[in-house]
């Protein structure tokens, strides 16, 4: 019974890898498209991140013949979508405003240590969510590697300057942004059809982000609309927005914010990782730091849970009786 009741299963397994893989290609795009290239401005290249993702939904809603679903729920549940959207819009800006300054490497490290964040606020929040000593291990070991990734990423050339302060804040924003979402997810929509949610929180934030790029930022020139760009605008909008963040509601829902958030302390490796194949990058520095974030995870992810074994034992002796 012990082998049944792992927190560890195939579903969250082949969850966690889709989103992984998913969230690894943001900070490379956005470097590349805002900052690199400047081809898109910051806040306009979240606006299309998030419209793709809400269209792609959208349309799988519709199929379903569910749509109705999505006027109720933001009929009841207003006030929570537009919380939760605002933390989304501001993960927007830390990330994309954020690689104007750092690394791509950097910036995603930054966002990706919110798990930190995560497990320190849910059982203060949550009744179901605790905290143990193999937890907190786990993820001090996590901590420990992703910190190593972090000096790894760093420009070993920069000069500390107001530029560089700036853009370090800014990736710690979208950290900080990020673990307030996946709580608040917890809290408002724990019940709540995944899609549907999803699809309303990047709705609402693609038109806030929209309005604030046409007050703030320039348009982009029909000639930066090419085949590359649409690309990269479709890879992170309906793959890293609307699969990833509709697979990321429901491990919360399934499985807690605590554990849903340990995963992305591998997004930064893999991104790295993805830097290695097409940028020629490596570090021995982000190998160790990977293992020490994978060992990590692995010790919160198979943490026995003490919630399905009550479950199971209240189960079995209302079979016997």
């Amino acid at each position: 019974m012990h082998s049944s009741i792992k927190k560890f299963d195939l579903d969250f397994f082949l969850k966690a890898f889709i989103i992984v893989i998913l969230w690894a290609t943001p900070p490379l795009v956005s470097k590349m498209w805002v900052g690199t290239k400047g081809v898109f401005p910051g806040l306009y290249f979240g606006f299309l991140r998030y419209i793709f993702g809400f269209f792609s939904l959208f349309i799988i809603i519709g199929l379903r013949k569910k749509l109705v679903n999505l006027k109720q729920l933001l009929k009841e549940n207003f006030k929570p979508i537009l919380f939760c959207s605002a933390w989304l819009v501001l993960m927007i800006i830390g990330q994309n405003f954020s690689i104007l300054y750092i690394l791509g490497a950097s910036s995603s490290v930054l966002l990706n240590f919110n798990p930190v964040l995560i497990y320190l606020c849910a059982p203060l929040l949550f009744t179901d969510e605790k905290y143990t000593i193999k937890k907190t291990l786990g993820f001090v070991l996590s901590t420990f590697g992703i910190i190593i990734v972090f000096l790894a990423s760093l420009e070993t050339s920069t000069v500390i300057t107001i530029d560089f302060t700036i853009g370090y804040v800014l990736g710690f924003l979208s950290g900080v942004a990020w673990a307030g979402y996946s709580l608040s997810l917890k809290q408002h929509f724990q019940e709540s059809q995944s899609q549907e949610v999803t699809a309303l929180n990047l709705l609402i934030a693609a038109i806030v982000l929209l309005v604030f790029s046409m007050i703030t930022e320039s348009p982009p020139t029909i000639e930066n609309y090419n085949l590359e760009s649409i690309w990269g605008i479709v890879l992170i909008g309906v793959g890293a927005a609307a699969v990833a963040f509709t697979l990321y509601l429901q491990l919360v829902q399934k499985y807690g914010a605590t554990r849903a958030g340990n995963i992305q302390f591998l997004i930064p490796l893999v991104s790295l990782f993805f830097a290695l194949i097409f940028l020629a990058e490596f570090s021995i520095f982000t190998l160790v730091g990977g293992i020490f974030c994978a060992i990590g995870v692995a010790m919160v992810n198979y943490e026995k849970s003490e919630r399905g074994l009550e479950v199971a034992t209240r189960t079995l002796l209302r079979v016997e009786s």
